[in-house]
């Protein structure tokens, strides 16, 4: 319906409010072309403070006059549609007749609809200069449409229909174009009526609060709505209420489902929950996802790793929770039964309901189905109320609908009832080495930790041969006293145009720097920045904990796989074409969402080489086919590319764009620029900053942290 705007906002307003005129517009209620009553509202925005200082009408718009000239455009003209009449209204005051500057119209149909009160559409306009242009959505509404239905929970309720009071308005898109005043038949209130109608009348709801979320489907989905408000109201449901109801506000995207995509015949799209709160949780979580491997369970995706409070029983242990979707030819009491064993042989020892466990694996979803026995129901009868349940679900299959509620999950998991006060908040659980404790991207006070840049090559760009085996430890020892968290060991150059020294020579120089830092005692975590599957497979057998491939698997096919049957953590950075070439690929349509794009699509291709979703960490790639307007947007917006779960591995450290900006051609003077970016970048969600000059770097990112994280 059409509410009047309020000069709350400081701009006075002039109105006329339920103007009865006749006026042809488009066809009656029995599809007849002939003149019909309607009722005009209309608003102008403008000052009247010098009128109502000097009661001089003239200084004001005179009511009167707008009756009169919007009277005569109305009752002499003809109309193809609603939308024309409004259009034609809102150019009439604001034209140089009656000099508006901003304008509300409203109009209705009384007649127009057998079993409602009204019909009608509200626009807003403005004058830009000698241009009327469009502000806000254009609204198509349905006043108080009369129905009868079955709903109710109660026995008495469902016994004979009873009546329902239905409103509808329908948002047009904001965007303005050149279609504005024609009639859009996506927004044809009588075929949308008569949709609505005929699903009414056979529905059968408990709830209005399904009944009202039923009708936005139809509006969205069958008539193909982009927004959608549905207000239902019971008159008989409260005996000392004139009605009670329920009103929503939807977008299509609400309902855009996400489809099991079609198996091998006999196979089954199962989702499972992955618990553990007892012993080595996240040892315990891995060796249940490779138990159901090896039994033959085809893992597809998991989720990013969540800790949370525990739920029910409150007296015990924090748990580690997670989601996997697997591919089964299994029924769901023998895939239950599978579970279970699995369970029994990793120790688990049942004792009280929702009590610790050593692992746990519920059936979340199989396929679409819905069944209840005395051991398995399905869709799990607790999920839609468990945030640890529905936000891991939600990393993989986030549109997924309920198989009750016909409703994405991510819309469940936004529906979920806050926590009592004081339970800890649920919080990602990124594991990167067993001796550093777990990143934690959702903390928004957690620290930012320190990548210290190792390269054993004599051409890099900014240290090229300063590092070698003969101050190999004391460099490293150097790294950790100064703060650094990791080291970020690199055998190969991938500075623009490097040349690409070839799998042995690396080999030479990064395996005897990895066992000669384990060998001396030092435990830090180890990454290697290496392209090459055979590196790293070499490296962590060597003793390193992380590869960090810039490419993201691109340049060398066995890398995702490799990492895969490796299981560990792994930097994604995003580049495009070679260290030699990438310099001439820094075109993009829109930055930001480009990168997204690609790295997604790295993401995607690396879950279905079998690399676990907690093991992925993410790089924008600065200085990697990036411009330096490029990456100074990249740091900037750097919070708009968070989300998901996943950390953000950033490295600006004495990078080109740095230097450029800074005025500083040696890239080993560029200490101050790089403070700059590295300050930036954990002001923009950075979880570790990958650098060269540590002792200096840690001092600015615990700076940094203290104001924007603290």
């Amino acid at each position: 319906m059409s509410e009047a705007p309020s000069s709350e906002d400081g701009r006075d307003l002039i109105f006329l409010r339920s103007l009865n005129l006749k006026a042809t517009t488009g066809v009656d209620s029995w599809k007849r072309p002939k003149p019909q009553p309607i009722l005009l509202s209309l608003w102008l925005k403008t000052s009247v403070a010098l009128a109502g200082s000097t009661d001089h009408l003239p200084y004001s718009i005179h009511y009167g006059t707008v009756c009169k000239s919007v009277s005569k455009l109305v009752e002499n003209g003809a109309f193809k549609s609603l939308e024309h009449l409004a259009e034609d209204v809102a150019h009439l005051a604001l034209g140089q007749e009656l000099r508006g500057e901003w304008v509300k119209v409203s109009i209705e149909k009384p007649r127009a609809l057998l079993r409602a009160d009204a019909a009608g559409i509200s626009i807003v306009r403005r004058r830009d200069g000698e241009v009327v242009k469009k502000e806000g959505e254009d609204r198509v509404f349905v006043k108080d449409l009369r129905l009868v239905t079955i709903i109710g929970v109660n026995p008495w309720e469902r016994e004979e229909r009873q009546n329902v009071i239905i409103n509808l308005t329908l948002h047009k898109p904001t965007q303005d174009d050149g279609g504005v005043g024609d009639f859009d038949k996506g927004y044809d209130f009588r075929a949308i009526t008569n949709t609505v109608s005929e699903y009414v009348e056979k529905s059968d709801y408990k709830t209005v609060e399904a009944f009202v979320t039923a009708l936005a489907r139809e509006a969205c989905v069958t008539c193909g709505v982009s927004k959608v408000t549905v207000r239902a109201e019971k008159p008989s449901a409260l005996t000392f209420a004139k009605a009670a109801g329920v009103e929503i506000t939807r977008e299509r995207s609400f309902f855009e489902l996400e489809q099991a995509e079609p198996g091998k015949e006999g196979m089954h799209d199962v989702f499972i929950a992955l618990g553990s709160n007892l012993g080595d949780r996240y040892k315990n979580i891995n060796d249940a996802v490779a138990e159901m491997e090896r039994r033959g369970l085809k893992i597809k995706k998991t989720s990013s790793l969540y800790q949370s409070a525990p739920m029910y029983v409150t007296d015990q242990p924090t748990f580690l929770n997670g989601t996997c979707q697997v591919e089964t030819t299994l029924s769901p009491e023998d895939l239950l039964k599978e579970l279970k064993s699995i369970e029994d042989a990793l120790g688990r020892v049942k004792t009280i309901v929702n009590g610790p466990r050593t692992v746990d694996l519920d059936i979340l979803l199989y396929d679409a189905l819905t069944m209840s026995t005395p051991t398995l129901t399905i869709p799990h009868l607790s999920m839609l109320e468990r945030e640890f349940v529905l936000r891991p679900l939600c990393d993989i299959a986030p549109n997924r609908a309920h198989p009750h509620t016909s409703t994405a999950f991510k819309h469940h998991l936004a529906a979920v009832p806050p926590s009592p006060p004081g339970t800890p908040p649920l919080r990602t659980y990124v594991k990167i080495s067993p001796t550093t404790p777990p990143l934690d991207p959702s903390n928004s006070t957690r620290d930012t930790l320190i990548m210290a840049v190792l390269n054993l090559t004599p051409d890099s760009f900014s240290d090229g041969g300063k590092y070698n085996h003969n101050n190999l430890l004391d460099t490293v020892r150097s790294f950790v006293e100064a703060g650094a968290s990791i080291i970020d060991i690199g055998g190969q150059s991938t500075r623009p145009g490097a040349r690409d020294v070839g799998e042995e020579e690396e080999l030479r120089r990064v395996i005897p720097a990895i066992e000669a830092i384990r060998g001396a005692g030092i435990d830090i975590p180890i990454s290697v920045d290496t392209y090459r599957a055979s590196v790293a497979r070499k490296s962590i057998a060597a003793g390193a904990n992380i590869i960090n491939d810039i490419s993201a698997g691109l340049l060398d096919s066995d890398m995702l796989s490799t990492v895969a049957g490796l299981n560990v953590p792994i930097v994604l950075m995003h580049t495009r074409g070679t260290p030699e070439t990438m310099n001439s690929l820094a075109s993009y349509h829109d930055l930001i969402n480009d990168i997204k794009a690609e790295l997604g699509s790295r993401v995607k291709a690396a879950e279905e080489a079998g690399i676990r979703r907690w093991n992925i960490l993410l790089d924008p790639g600065l200085g990697f086919a990036k411009t330096m307007e490029q990456n100074l947007e990249i740091i900037r917006r750097l919070s708009e590319m968070r989300g998901g779960g996943l950390p953000w591995v950033l490295g600006p450290s004495r990078k080109r764009f740095v230097g450029t900006v800074t005025g500083v051609a040696a890239a080993g003077e560029r200490q101050w620029g790089t403070a700059g970016a590295v300050a930036a970048c954990v002001a923009g969600g950075a979880d570790v900053v990958r650098v060269h000059d540590v002792a200096e770097m840690k001092k600015v990112v615990d700076m940094a942290v203290a104001i924007w994280r603290g």
